[in-house]
């Protein structure tokens, strides 16, 4: 069962200006060219002319070099092109050194494998840390992936997360701090130097010891919440590596808890929201 997209022209036009205008880059239509993927009135076809009411089919190879993985995976949410997951902790988000074959990513292909897809090649689109839980959005193909770049993660995609901080915070915030890689190459550090990063939070429980925090990304800086939060004095319960208290928790209290897509396909708004967890109340 691949993934096939059928086009219509409405006027003069070619079948690259065609695919062109719904989002197919240079360098996936050179691909769809070179495997014969792209029809014209069911015959195959390189950019040709297409007249009014003529159909353009593209269909997407399959794709090899993902390992597949067939551990289970926690769907939220799935249309044609998307899933909205739920990683666990523990789990990268891919494949990488000490997880190159089990990794979110290998998962979903075992998952798209399943459901008939050859080949799979998914795409993670709001990739979390090793021991960051909650909702993930992952574009089921190339295509959806590179429709999506073409728009701007930043601007089509909303994340919103839950964490605890120790201590007790100002009831809301927007840090500005730049963040920067550090010497050792891991940590992210405030530095003058470094890339915008821009935090808002707010405060939702205060606890005597520590405090749930709702909070808004408007950048996607890699430890971005962890960092910031570190620098101004209240890093999250459990993250070792900001200085975190890890007394009762041993990996950082960092969920992804709202995510909300407005579909490039369909323009519907796909969204997803998972509920604080309910351990984390022993952290306040």
């Amino acid at each position: 069962m691949p993934f096939t997209f059928t086009y219509t022209a409405t006027q003069e036009t070619t079948v690259k200006r065609l695919l062109a205008a719904q989002g197919v880059s240079h360098r996936l239509l050179r691909k769809l060219f070179d495997a014969q993927c792209v029809t014209l009135d069911h015959h195959a076809v390189r950019n040709v002319a297409v007249h009014p009411g003529q159909k353009v089919t593209m269909t997407l190879p399959p794709e090899a070099g993902l390992a597949i993985s067939h551990e289970p995976v926690a769907v939220t949410l799935e249309t044609a092109n998307w899933l909205i997951v739920n990683k666990p902790a523990g789990l990268a988000s891919v494949p990488g050194p000490s997880q190159p074959t089990d990794s979110l990513l290998n998962r979903i292909g075992g998952f798209l494998q399943q459901e008939g897809i050859a080949g799979p090649q998914p795409a993670i689109i709001t990739r979390l840390d090793r021991d960051t839980t909650g909702l993930v959005l992952v574009a089921k193909h190339a295509f959806a992936q590179g429709r999506l770049d073409a728009l701007g993660v930043n601007q089509a995609v909303s994340k919103t997360y839950l964490a605890v901080v120790g201590g007790t915070p100002a009831p809301s915030g927007h840090l500005t701090w730049p963040l920067a890689k550090a010497a050792d190459g891991i940590h992210r550090e405030v530095r003058a130097d470094g890339q915008a990063a821009v935090t808002d939070y707010q405060v939702v429980t205060q606890g005597p010891h520590a405090a749930v925090v709702r909070v808004k990304l408007v950048t996607g800086r890699t430890h971005q919440i962890r960092a910031h939060f570190a620098y101004m004095g209240h890093p999250l319960i459990g993250d070792a590596l900001y200085g975190g208290d890890t007394r009762v928790f041993t990996r950082q209290l960092l969920q992804a808890s709202e995510l909300q897509l407005t579909d490039p396909f369909t323009s519907q708004v796909l969204s997803a929201v998972l509920p604080q967890p309910a351990a984390w109340q022993a952290a306040l």
